[in-house]
């Protein structure tokens, strides 16, 4: 009798798996086909010389933004954009850098004799994004981070006349992030201000020591610049009985200007096109919702598009962020192919002029395509190509989502996977998209990835020319995108996200 219970219980048992087999989870029919291979093609497309380093404005951007376009298109994403299209536009100036300009020192030696030291681009020195085109050769006059704030008492250009000089100026504010007042000196941190500041005070040339590709920055009529680092403020200050490391700290420890005239001669040269009516754009593709009521809300998921471009060598921006980018492709492409609907509706919104201040994510907050009340979550993807854990940040705070994505994951991922408590924005400049949908009331979350220890330690180079497909690992983007995938669609089809 028990021989003939066991070989029932067997039996059904080898029924039910056949079962399984013949009707599987119908969702996994899709996940199994997000592809590294594919992933990688997305990237390597984005980051190539075709278009040009992904500036807002120029046309290498415009041509990754129909790009994009086509293939949601392609895959049946409704266009949510202005007028029925997937683009919703915005003007911007752009310049066009033609080369990598120069930057050189010029010193007198001993005889008498004139010593000139150049600066290697990249190295030493990025050309000014925004720089006007031309030669200055003048004195440099050390202003200290720039700032003319009365409010505060506090002026780096008092008792300094920098008309037609080079002024070198930090980063910054001379109060610490940590600081009860440095909500009151935000203002001044912003590249263009300090920028428009200098030009307003007269100056012919400007050296920022912020030794990075920067397109975050304003063009001023006149005014030519670039980017150094502290190794060339050291070389200006050497011989002044200051060293530049040194004044940086006195200034942050007295909270008092410390600018002077270093005496020495530079050379800035930039050969540049200034654009004053480029467009950018968000390009954003919607999957609709099944559910009568529920296909009114909204998740966004959204990651910048857009990249630093060619400043006389290309910055292919793969990292930062067509990694991103590439995931949101794929994750869009199988959502938009699984034969399990959405209840709710999927916004993908690829956003312009990040790199340039945030430019697209404010524009959409001012113009949103969907009402924010209807709006349930925003997810920001940046940089999330390399590693092998999975993040997901700010959802910890609300456990009908946080489980959404742990249990895809504990099922059929099996990465390790960190989620976080959600967070007010601080009171500094903004650094991502995500922090502008938060400041604007949305609840915002992102997608990411983090190094375990013993992880190979792959370089990772920001703004910078070797930011290149192949520093990428496609296997973590490949669950990145399944993660995606199966978290979202338990978000859409969930009866609700919060208690």
């Amino acid at each position: 009798m028990k021989r003939f219970t066991v070989l029932v219980i067997m039996v059904c048992a080898a029924a039910s798996a056949a079962a399984q087999q013949e009707n599987p989870d119908p969702q996994l029919s899709v996940f199994h086909t997000i592809s590294s291979e594919r992933l990688l093609a997305y990237a390597d497309t984005l980051s190539s010389p075709g278009f040009g380093g992904r500036l807002t404005g120029s046309p290498g951007f415009t041509a990754a933004a129909q790009w994009v376009a086509g293939y949601l298109e392609r895959w049946g994403l409704q266009p949510a954009g202005d007028a029925s299209t997937y683009f919703q536009t915005f003007e911007i100036p752009w310049v066009e850098v033609k080369d990598a300009g120069a930057l050189g020192l010029h010193l007198s030696g001993n005889d008498g004799e004139m010593l000139d030291k150049w600066y290697r681009p990249v190295a030493d020195f990025y050309p000014g994004t925004n720089s006007d085109s031309g030669s200055v050769t003048a004195e440099v006059i050390y202003a200290g981070h720039g700032v003319t704030a009365p409010e505060r008492g506090y002026d780096d250009y008092a008792g300094i006349d920098v008309r037609g000089k080079i002024v070198l100026i930090d980063i910054d504010v001379p109060v610490s992030r940590d600081d009860d007042q440095y909500a009151d000196w935000v203002p001044y941190c912003y590249h263009q201000y300090k920028l428009n500041n200098a030009a307003a005070h007269g100056a012919a040339g400007l050296l920022y020591v912020n030794h990075i590709a920067n397109p975050n920055t304003s063009y001023n009529e006149g005014l030519i610049y670039c980017h150094i680092s502290g190794a060339v403020a050291e070389d200006i200050f050497f011989n002044t009985g200051k060293s530049y490391s040194g004044v940086k700290k006195r200034i942050q420890d007295t909270r008092s200007p410390a600018s002077f005239a270093t005496g020495k001669t530079v050379t800035i040269t930039a050969h540049t096109v200034f654009h004053p009516r480029g467009e950018g754009c968000n390009v954003a593709g919607l999957i609709p919702g099944s559910d009568p009521k529920l296909k009114e809300e909204v998740i966004i998921v959204g990651g910048h598009l857009d990249g630093v471009g060619d400043l006389g060598f290309l910055l292919p921006g793969a990292l930062d962020n067509g990694s991103g980018v590439a995931n949101m492709m794929e994750a869009a492409r199988a959502l938009a192919q699984s034969p399990v609907a959405p209840k709710r509706s999927i916004l993908f919104l690829f956003i312009g002029g990040e790199e340039c201040g945030l430019l697209g994510s404010q524009l959409y907050c001012r113009n949103p395509l969907f009402p924010k009340e209807n709006t349930v979550a925003y997810f920001n993807l940046d940089m999330v190509g390399t590693g092998s854990g999975l993040r997901v940040g700010g959802v910890e705070s609300f456990p009908l989502i946080e489980a959404c994505f742990t249990r895809a994951n504990d099922q059929y991922i099996h990465r390790p996977l960190r989620v976080s408590e959600y967070r007010e924005p601080g009171v500094g400049r903004p650094r991502s998209d995500g922090v502008i949908f938060a400041r604007e009331g949305y609840r915002s979350f992102s997608f990411g990835t983090f190094r375990q220890e013993g992880d190979p330690r792959t370089p990772t180079y920001y703004h910078h020319p070797l930011d290149r497909i192949d520093t990428l690992d496609p296997e973590i983007m490949e669950d990145v995108a399944k993660l995606m995938y199966l978290g979202l669609t338990r978000m859409a089809r969930a009866d609700r996200l919060f208690r």
